[in-house]
């Protein structure tokens, strides 16, 4: 009989090489996506005598998850048995990294130049949960380390990770989102009973 995989959300950098991809050890449990409208009164100085509301724009699109990670004594990366460098201390030098990756990691390793490759821009990181897949930027991130080995290692955390969502034209995650939005809206006005 097959087993049935559970799904989960990923983070992932694909500027970096390797590329960097976190999944969610455990899926959050709630998801908040916000987005700011801004409207000035149509009286005002900018819209003439006209009574009312009038759009002149919106703020970022800003998701945020919160998640926890959990490592037992040996750790979560066979790779480093070490006391110093166990539990999840690997999961949280990979996110880490998602805020600001200096250079490409594995040019270091492999003889490239070094330093490696220096990246100008704030990393582009990808969020990926059930049919949201974004592209955006991490602009916050929070840990808590909670719980720590007999080295002092973390072993648990809490996290909770803040992403601007690229909503530029042209973006192509983002206009699949927004087509997805509009065939879902337009599937819930089959819901609306006109008598």
């Amino acid at each position: 009989m097959e087993q049935l995989q559970v799904l989960r959300g990923f983070i992932a950098n694909i500027d970096v090489i390797p590329p960097l991809v976190f999944t969610f050890q455990y899926n959050p449990q709630s998801v908040s996506d916000n987005k700011k409208v801004n409207y000035v009164d149509r009286n005002s100085s900018l819209c003439g005598n006209a009574p009312g509301k009038f759009y002149v724009g919106g703020g970022d699109r800003i998701i945020s998850v919160s998640f926890k990670l959990h490592g037992l004594e040996q750790g979560l990366n066979v790779i480093n048995p070490s006391g110093v460098d166990n539990g999840i201390s690997t999961e949280l030098a990979k996110l880490r990294s998602f805020l600001y990756p200096k250079a490409d990691a594995w040019a270091t390793f492999s003889g490239g130049a070094p330093g490696g490759m220096k990246l100008a821009a704030p990393p582009t990181c990808y969020f990926g949960f059930g049919t949201k897949i974004l592209e955006g930027t991490i602009i916050e991130m929070q840990i808590n380390e909670t719980q720590f080995n007999s080295a002092l290692a973390p072993v648990r955390a809490d996290v909770t990770v803040t992403i601007a969502v690229d909503e530029s034209d042209g973006n192509a995650l983002y206009e699949l989102d927004k087509q997805h939005r509009n065939v879902l809206a337009a599937l819930g006005l089959q819901n609306i009973s006109l008598f």
